[in-house]
């Protein structure tokens, strides 16, 4: 199914004060996520990823600019994308969206089992317990827990616990998904089955997702379309439509195509990537 969510950022920018001396995290991001679309940012550390994907998802306050969810009829398969700096002087943007979130270190919480953790974003919501537990139960069952469901996550390996995590974001029912390295505390094998499975779960559902990883090979493997950002302050440098057709398996990663967009996707970020480590 597609989902009907466009994602906007409009000159989104952000400061951190440390100190006395303000830390520029984003400076004039534009970005607009069209309904049903898988795209992926990458970029050194420290450019602003997770702060701008937190933005889009409400958790952390804009300096200026704005970050909303469009109403379906604003979406005309236009993308606006602007790196040009953000005036200093503009008033506090507005925010307007809360969505989905699968994060790094799975965010599950070890006092409830499997099935509560994944219908806990339904009750959150006011899902009577019988539909949320139906709801829950049929995600479980969709990425291969259907025998945890009583278990805690003390009990499970970290792919496991990563699934729970992957499922209560898609059992809400959210169109929107917004995914901070999911899988990149995983070893590679299981990052492996891991992507094999998001790939599946998302061509069922066709979420608008936006998801950030430092995994070049990743990303052009899951998405649609792929972001590069700047060292900080963190600014689009590049926006790149991956090529390959859906569906996608992991045979992608065989075609000469796939290694050459790696390595141009490599050559835009290695020189900010060396300022990065040189500079830490």
């Amino acid at each position: 199914m597609t989902q009907d969510a466009t994602l906007e950022a409009r000159e989104v920018s952000k400061v951190f004060f440390s100190g006395s001396d303000p830390v520029w995290a984003l400076d004039g991001v534009s970005l607009t996520l069209e309904p049903g679309s898988f795209t992926c940012i990458v970029g050194p550390s420290g450019c602003g990823k997770s702060t701008l994907l937190r933005i889009m998802g409400g958790l952390e306050p804009l300096t200026s600019g704005e970050a909303v969810r469009a109403a379906p009829d604003r979406a005309d398969g236009s993308s606006h994308r602007d790196s040009t700096p953000a005036p200093r002087t503009r008033p506090a943007g507005t925010q307007r969206i809360g969505e989905a979130f699968v994060f790094q270190e799975h965010g599950v919480f070890p006092w409830l089992t499997v099935l509560h953790n994944v219908a806990f974003g339904l009750r959150m919501s006011g899902v009577a317990a019988a539909e949320r537990t139906a709801i829950a139960r049929d995600w479980i069952a969709r990425v291969g827990l259907g025998a945890f469901e009583g278990h805690y996550p003390h009990q499970l390996s970290g792919g496991m616990r990563q699934r729970v995590a992957i499922a209560r974001a898609f059992a809400t029912g959210s169109p929107v998904l917004l995914m901070d390295e999911p899988l990149g505390a995983l070893d590679a094998q299981t990052r492996q089955l891991m992507q094999e499975e998001l790939l599946t779960l998302w061509e069922s559902e066709r979420k608008t997702v936006l998801m950030v990883t430092h995994d070049i090979e990743e990303a052009i493997l899951l998405g649609d379309r792929i972001i590069v950002m700047s060292t900080r302050p963190g600014r689009i440098t590049s926006d790149i439509e991956v090529p390959f057709a859906r569906p996608r398996t992991m045979g992608v990663e065989r075609d000469p195509a796939f290694v050459e967009l790696r390595h141009r996707i490599w050559g835009l970020l290695k020189d900010d990537v060396r300022a990065t480590e040189e500079g830490a």
